[in-house]
């Protein structure tokens, strides 16, 4: 059978796993729209800088420089200017023609004619500058340096005049230094989400234990009354829900005691006037046989008479030892001593039947003494009156196995019907003509209060019933 989840489970399936991925959903988001309006911002400022320091340098005089020209007058007065709004906005500026070579550069050691590879993977941007005269910013992009820049493109023309012709383009380049605090950014949001999913699990594992100890609490009392421990009140701990549900469990319970407390005293009434009349017959048939000459043939009624009140003596026992059977008191109980001792009550009826009995037990069980011979005396009893086939044998069992204890009972004879099998431990169903059909309940249930079970198995002409206890008592079981 596949576990069924707690409540802790499905709280933290309820509750704190939709707010972890809810503020993981939302801090992605965040990110993004940050970095997103962050990174327009910085193109925006970066083109702006690029048209603004386009109009301080003259293109026909810088497409016309050549490599090795850098003392031009033309070439210094430029990047004189340029250096100046580069130090006034702190970004790196240069000019580069169609073919991505440059023309003047803020930076120191950039020749003319340098090929700017990084220009050249914005080509479709820079096209449009230098096609159609507009200000572009680039993509993000990680520097020899690892750090993250970007660049703002702006036209250069030939003359100052609005319709020149576009010669040249200059860039704008600067480190993204709002993404680093963007990289803190998400740093802080990773540890407030760690944060917020360990206060969820506390504040989880919280409620589930102020929810699932009284939920516990009624199970187990539900458990003792299920027992029949009619006694013990139902602590009502708060005035919830549960409380309620508390409330109305003990004052069921207490309704089961005062009714089983009738059945008690109704038992112990149909009991006294039953045996009192039954005594009462039993002593006047034995008189009427004493009576009576060995030859004659109503003596033989007499004996049926005394067989069939002898009966009812034991139905009437059987109801109120069922009814009435105490709760275990817990020993140690040597299996070879107990087998040992149903063997020797069982002895006279199998030797009537002409059975023979076969004990081997080995080991120690905690249980209650009385009521597991008891048990293990119905099962062979039950076994004895079922071997019909030869050879006549019983076979009575006891050993350990691991934490269980394992007391079985087989017999050879006719199989049990497999449409009586699953009412075998019911109360009152009997397959016999004469049957109370409370022997088997009655070893079920004394299974089962010491934390095990009764099973029967059928093979081969076989017939075994097996009580399988902890060896440790109930207690180990629960």
């Amino acid at each position: 059978m596949r576990p069924r989840p707690t409540i802790l489970v499905k709280l933290l399936v309820a509750f704190a796993v939709p707010t972890a991925v809810l503020f993981g959903l939302f801090a992605v988001i965040a990110h993004e729209i940050a970095r997103d309006r962050l990174d327009d911002e910085l193109g925006a400022r970066l083109t702006s800088v690029a048209a603004s320091a386009a109009t301080q340098v003259r293109g026909k005089y810088l497409v016309e420089l050549g490599p090795g020209a850098e003392a031009d007058r033309g070439y210094q007065n430029a990047r004189r200017k340029l250096l100046a709004v580069a130090a006034a906005t702190g970004v790196r500026l240069y000019v580069f023609d169609a073919q991505f070579e440059s023309r003047v550069d803020t930076a120191d050691g950039v020749a003319i004619g340098t090929h700017y590879y990084q220009a050249e993977l914005d080509r479709d941007e820079l096209g449009r500058v230098l096609k159609d005269g507009a200000t572009v910013a680039s993509v993000t992009f990680t520097g020899d340096d690892d750090r993250t820049y970007k660049a703002g493109y702006a036209p250069i023309r030939a003359t100052d005049d609005e319709g020149a012709p576009i010669v040249l383009a200059i860039a704008a380049q600067a480190p993204a230094e709002s993404f680093e605090l963007l990289a803190d950014l998400r740093q802080n949001l990773l540890l407030w989400g760690a944060a917020l999913v360990a206060a969820i699990l506390i504040a989880t594992f919280v409620v589930a234990a102020l929810v699932t100890r009284p939920v516990r609490q009624l199970a187990a009392a539900a458990a003792r009354i299920g027992e029949g421990e009619l006694t013990a009140p139902v602590v009502v701990t708060s005035t919830d829900e549960i409380g309620r549900l508390a409330g109305t469990m003990d004052r069921m319970r207490a309704q089961l005691g005062e009714r089983d407390a009738r059945l008690q005293q109704m038992l112990a009434g149909i009991a006294h006037e039953v045996r009192n009349p039954l005594a009462g017959m039993a002593l006047f048939t034995g008189l009427l046989k004493d009576e009576l000459d060995e030859d004659d043939a109503r003596r033989g009624h007499a004996l049926r008479i005394a067989r069939e009140l002898g009966y009812l003596e034991r139905v009437v026992t059987e109801f109120l030892d069922y009814a009435r059977r105490p709760r275990p008191e817990l020993g140690p109980v040597p299996l070879a001593g107990l087998c040992a001792e149903v063997a020797e009550l069982a002895t006279p009826e199998a030797e009537a039947a002409g059975v023979a009995l076969e004990v081997e037990a080995t080991g120690t069980v905690t249980a209650d003494h009385g009521q597991l011979r008891r048990a293990l005396l119905n099962l062979t009893k039950n076994a004895i009156q079922a071997s019909t086939t030869a050879p006549r044998l019983v076979r009575l069992t006891a050993g350990l196995d691991g934490d269980r204890a394992i007391l079985a009972v087989a017999n050879r004879g006719a199989p049990i019907p497999e449409t009586a099998l699953p009412h075998l431990f019911e109360p009152f169903f009997t397959t016999r003509e004469k049957g109370t059909g409370l022997g088997l309940a009655f070893v079920a249930d004394i299974a089962r209060d010491h934390g095990g079970a009764v099973e029967v198995a059928c093979g081969d002409g076989v017939t075994t019933f097996r009580v399988i206890l902890p060896v440790a008592g109930p207690e180990a079981r629960a």
